[in-house]
């Protein structure tokens, strides 16, 4: 089997692109992410979830965000979440989609499907969410890893932290952190970063680029590093604000 490479992530979620009231500066957000990407050294930018706030947003606002990934010169990829669910009225089925650039993958399963990256030896797998309900499982049928290639897993739900009680939708379970397959596992729904990793599963929330609406003005995103020799290692890191 071929070693596995170095790669770098560039892991963002929830950005809300066509919500004016309550994510107003996304879109210079979203710019200044993808403006980053190259800087950072990324390999791939994923976006876990929540990229549009609604179907209901003009195809203006698809289209920009087509023209921002076609600045990008490597990959990137995409998991439906709930604000932008791949269900009967999916905006990802739109027209401005039919003409998506060559490095936009879209994940397009609801049970599960992998994109495979063969010149990074990166699998990237991932459930499109149909229905935001405490049925769905984001991490289930999650595929076994190839020994010769790095699996990161996409996924879009609430994780259950301590003395967590309440019945949400898409739950994520520390047992299952725990127990995933993946040497990665990008997270997306919480507009904060935060590491929930769970033994030797390497997990974390990137948070939305400008993290909790008016908490501050920075823009950031997680950049993790899958190292044959080093393991896999993340961090949150601040990027031009071009707003």
């Amino acid at each position: 089997m071929p070693s596995r490479k170095k790669v770098r992530l560039i892991h963002t979620s929830d950005t809300h692109l066509g919500d004016l009231a309550g994510h107003p500066r996304s879109a210079k957000a979203l710019e200044s992410v993808v403006g980053s990407v190259a800087r950072l050294g990324g390999d791939v930018l994923l976006m876990v979830g929540d990229v549009f706030d609604n179907d209901r947003i003009s195809d203006d606002v698809l289209e920009y965000f087509l023209a921002q990934m076609a600045r990008l010169e490597v990959p990137a990829v995409v998991l439906p979440g709930n604000h932008d669910l791949l269900d009967a009225n999916s905006l990802y089925d739109r027209a401005p989609f039919r003409n998506k650039p060559a490095n936009l993958h879209i994940i397009s399963q609801n049970d599960g499907e992998a994109i495979t990256l063969k010149d990074l030896t990166l699998d990237l797998w991932g459930r499109a969410m149909l229905s935001h309900t405490p049925q769905f499982r984001p991490l289930e049928g999650m595929p076994p890893k190839n020994s010769g290639r790095w699996l990161v897993a996409m996924a879009h739900g609430h994780f259950h932290v301590e003395g967590d009680i309440d019945v949400r939708s898409s739950p994520i379970y520390p047992e299952e952190v725990a127990g995933a397959t993946c040497d990665y596992l990008a997270l997306g729904h919480w507009d904060r970063h935060f590491d929930a990793s769970q033994g030797d599963v390497v997990a974390a929330y990137s948070g939305s680029p400008l993290e909790p609406v008016g908490r501050s003005g920075e823009v950031g995103v997680t950049v993790v590093d899958l190292d044959p020799v080093g393991g896999v290692k993340f961090q949150r890191v601040a990027v031009d604000n071009i707003a």
